[in-house]
């Protein structure tokens, strides 16, 4: 992981080096506040560090459901954690999950009163950052017990199923869906199933908890959440401006747009998120760092 924070500062140099010559030196400034392309960050990493391609990890061209995965949830593949980064974008079953997390060095730990588990590096910068926030007075607790951190598969359907059934009833209701699209829809594998939520949504019928918005700004996709991956923690104190600002000191920033919550570890510094390919836009007076797209 050493090497890649290496590569990406260069990627991040080279980049704006090889657009800027010979620019006017007003132009170069408006360049250098630009981000890369997220996708190419991500393409460059898995080839150079790992050796495999982002296509077998996440079909982003050939599947709607990895493709909104990866911009919704993207941006652990850039965490630079020292740990085990996911082998795929969506898990099909408990058994990939639980297989995945046995060799992701789990480390489990009592936080306000709660156990919880994340990888070693997120759990170390977690527990740093408790210390900061205590010095100041301030608390960092989990917010809903301890799948506040890492889930299972059962964790993620039953999220989601929360939120799909009560949705797809209402809409039923308002004559929007038909009661035959809807017991085809109960009745499909997941991904299909995840497949025409995404669909139905592109036609207004949103999924979220209150209709307003996506159903992935309220809930992850079975298999796809970050916390299968052991790299996210829904905070209770996710609102006071000092506990984020301690939280992006030890490399913990907000990644998914509306989750007003969760916060996701990446291991770096906030300075280095753009050179990663994630820019940053705010929601809810809250800053996320989401995919560069």
């Amino acid at each position: 992981m050493r090497s890649y924070k290496k590569f990406s500062r260069i990627l991040g140099i080279g980049f704006l080096f090889s657009v800027s010559f010979g620019l006017t030196a007003q132009t170069k400034i408006a360049l250098s506040q630009e981000t890369p392309n997220f996708k190419d960050i991500v393409e460059n990493k898995l080839k150079k560090t790992y050796r495999i391609s982002l296509d077998k990890i996440c079909p982003i061209e050939t599947d709607a459901v990895a493709s909104r995965v990866f911009k919704e949830y993207g941006a652990i593949f850039v965490s630079n954690n020292g740990g085990k980064l996911p082998a795929r974008c969506v898990f099909d079953d408990e058994n990939q999950v639980s297989t995945f997390q046995a060799q992701a060095n789990p480390k489990t730990s009592v936080v306000g009163g709660t156990s919880i588990t994340l990888q070693e590096a997120a759990m170390n910068a977690l527990l740093e950052a408790i210390k900061d926030a205590k010095q100041q007075n301030l608390r960092i607790t989990p917010r809903g017990g301890s799948t506040a951190a890492a889930r299972s598969y059962q964790d993620t359907a039953r999220l989601w199923d929360s939120r799909f059934f009560p949705a797809l009833n209402h809409w039923v209701g308002k004559g929007k869906i038909s009661r035959k699209e809807a017991e085809l829809a109960k009745s499909l594998p997941i991904h299909e199933q995840v497949a025409k939520v995404l669909e139905w949504e592109s036609k207004g019928l949103y999924f979220s908890k209150d209709l307003s918005k996506s159903i992935l700004f309220s809930v992850a996709a079975p298999g796809a959440s970050q916390h299968i991956f052991m790299l996210a923690l829904d905070v209770e104190q996710f609102a006071d401006r000092e506990v984020r600002k301690i939280f992006a000191k030890h490399g913990w920033f907000q990644t998914v747009k509306s989750d007003l919550p969760h916060f996701t570890f990446l291991g770096v510094k906030e300075s280095e998120l753009p050179a990663l390919g994630l820019k940053s836009v705010t929601v809810g007076g809250q800053k996320f760092w989401i995919p560069n797209m």
